[in-house]
């Protein structure tokens, strides 16, 4: 009884401060107690005092089904299957994935003449649809990137506004106006594309792989200076063999570039490359490559898609059949499967392609508004 009296005087202030440093599936439990501590941690103060305390815990987005998104935490080694589209009142068949950034994920609209973007964070069930895009009606870049100081967002989509056409405008999405502002138009042939690119934010810039339709060269590394508004060709050589899949990821501060290589129809290697500046300019340098035991385990023909995500110190890899993932630790130099999903196993998973592999890191977030 002694200790019980304690807890009950004690300060609000100071109660709030030790339950911010909690998980977020702790704070969602002592919401439960009674309705002074949900009055408490649901208030905005306690949400950024959360955000700025609780231990950070980041998600890889690996696959997703028609009712559940898998998400895996390295932290814990557990699973999660988020039932992110029941809880954002998304149907999963009309929807596609975009882009994260700092607890909050962009879908827009699939299947339609106009696109509409949505951004949601799935931990507050919380949810908006943004406004339509002045100008672009067909999306070929989109990226995006928030700022915790400040609570806020911003989307980069750069499209056109028929299939056809050679002008290639960019507009930016700031929630903190919550508009949209034009930003350039170019006729650059490497901003024509065959299908969606997701754009990763890096120093300043979004960074992106074209994949130019009326060109033979092949990938092209891009960036698109927020500030200066403008394109531009970086000019970085691919590194050396046919490679495939490739996914550019930013880990440790470092732009890097992750894909397999493949030799006579068979993956040969899955390699890591970072970029760096030397006296010849940028260029791609092998900095990883994935053990020889963990690729024969992979045991797949050159066709199999694979993807990688990043964050801090860590890379996923994900192949289209989910449950084969593995975590590279970029700090320890270390490679370790991820164990399978028991929510949803092998044998009960439904057959998965491009459009379920998912590839997004992601950080639950109580604070992030949408």
């Amino acid at each position: 009884m002694a200790d019980r009296s304690v807890w009950n005087r004690l300060p609000e202030e100071i109660a709030e401060r030790v339950l911010a440093f909690l998980p977020i599936s702790s704070v969602f439990l002592c919401r439960c107690v009674c309705k002074q501590w949900n009055s408490i941690l649901t208030s905005s103060p306690f949400l950024d005092l959360w955000g700025s305390a609780s231990p950070r815990n980041l998600w890889f987005l690996v696959y997703h089904t028609t009712c559940s998104v898998a998400s895996y935490s390295p932290r814990s080694g557990r699973w999660h299957n988020l039932p992110l589209y029941a809880r954002c009142s998304l149907d999963s068949s009309h929807v596609l994935f975009l882009a994260s950034s700092g607890g909050l994920i962009c879908f827009r609209n699939r299947n339609s003449d106009y696109p509409t973007l949505i951004v949601c964070n799935p931990v507050t069930s919380s949810h908006r649809i943004l406004p339509d895009m002045p100008q672009i009606r067909y999306i070929d870049i989109v990226g995006m990137v928030a700022d915790p100081a400040s609570g806020s967002y911003r989307i980069l989509v750069t499209g056109t506004t028929e299939p056809a056409s050679s002008d290639s405008i960019t507009e930016l999405y700031d929630s903190r106006t919550g508009r949209w502002a034009h930003h350039c138009r170019s006729r650059q042939e490497f901003l024509q594309f065959w299908y969606e690119v997701h754009a990763i934010w890096h120093d300043g810039s979004f960074y992106c792989l074209a994949t130019p339709v009326n060109t033979l060269q092949g990938y092209r590394l891009i960036a698109y200076d927020v500030e200066r508004r403008d394109w531009v060709d970086l000019n970085v050589k691919m590194p050396s063999g046919d490679v495939r899949c490739p996914s550019l990821v930013v880990c440790q501060g470092k732009l890097l570039l992750a894909g397999k290589i493949v030799e006579e129809y068979l993956i040969r290697s899955i390699c890591i490359w970072e970029l760096r500046w030397d006296w010849g300019g940028l260029r791609w340098v092998k900095v990883g490559e994935m053990p020889d035991e963990i690729l024969r385990k992979i045991d797949s023909p050159h066709s199999i898609l694979i993807q990688c995500q990043g964050h801090g110190e860590l890379m996923c890899f994900s192949t289209h059949r989910g449950w084969q993932s593995i975590i590279y630790n970029l700090a320890e130099r270390t490679w370790e499967w991820v164990p399978e999903n028991e929510l949803c196993g092998r044998n009960q998973m439904p057959a998965l392609g491009r459009n379920n592999l998912v590839g997004l890191p992601y950080e639950p977030s109580l604070s992030a508004r949408v």
